[in-house]
């Protein structure tokens, strides 16, 4: 197959199993397998060295990340904070509605861009994992990335106070920390103009698709 219909089968495959079953490991299975078809048929094999298209806001397709539970989710699932923001928030049930990237070459920004809403239904929330790139001279295809803060913001229509009452925050509790995770490492396998893939240092497994939307947690 030529790169067009292995990215058409990528898409395909994904939105077949994009359900609430998720993904059977057969299903995995094959998705692996269709990586490997297309990687090498990368427009850009070195995204390294050719930042402006990684940079922008990118839609997450599919995220394995790296625990094997985790591949079966689909794009829309119930979750809660502290997984979303390592440990940060306490576990208060969120549903996640869509999981973004927003990556920016000047300000080496790689921020992980989470919508949902609260266990109420109704009120929008967003996180916002901020995280910071750098490059590594022997491998240009890897983005080693630190994860240094995680906040909490009202979604569109909704505003700080809705949001600590949907969370069952109170006013003192803060919406953004710190953080201190693990250094990890993201290999961009595959970049086009319209798609990327990443393999994860904990064995996760990412496909995006570009956004024409203006991104909400960097400047471009």
């Amino acid at each position: 197959m030529n790169t067009a219909t292995t990215k058409e089968t990528l898409f395909a495959h994904i939105a077949k199993h994009d359900t609430g079953k998720g993904f059977s490991e057969d299903a995995f299975t094959e998705l692996g397998r269709i990586v490997d078809a297309i990687r090498a048929e990368s427009l850009y094999p070195a995204p390294m060295d050719a930042l402006r298209h990684v940079e922008g806001r990118w839609e997450t397709l599919f995220a394995h990340f790296g625990a094997r539970h985790s591949a079966g989710k689909p794009r829309v699932h119930d979750s809660n904070l502290k997984v979303q923001s390592f440990n940060a928030f306490p576990p208060v049930p969120v549903r996640i509605e869509r999981m973004c990237q927003e990556i920016s070459e000047h300000s080496q920004a790689y921020n992980n861009v989470v919508d949902f809403t609260a266990a109420d239904g109704v009120t929008r929330g967003v996180i916002v994992v901020h995280g910071r790139f750098r490059g590594e001279p022997d491998n240009r295809q890897r983005f080693a990335v630190e994860f240094y803060r995680v906040e909490l913001l009202p979604g569109k229509g909704f505003d700080e106070a809705q949001l600590r009452k949907a969370l069952g925050f109170a006013a003192s509790e803060p919406l953004s920390e710190d953080l201190k995770p693990p250094r990890l490492h993201s290999d961009v396998v595959y970049l086009d103009a319209d798609t990327r893939i990443n393999l994860g240092s904990l064995g996760g497994l990412y496909v995006l698709r570009r956004l024409d939307e203006a991104p909400v947690s960097v400047r471009l």
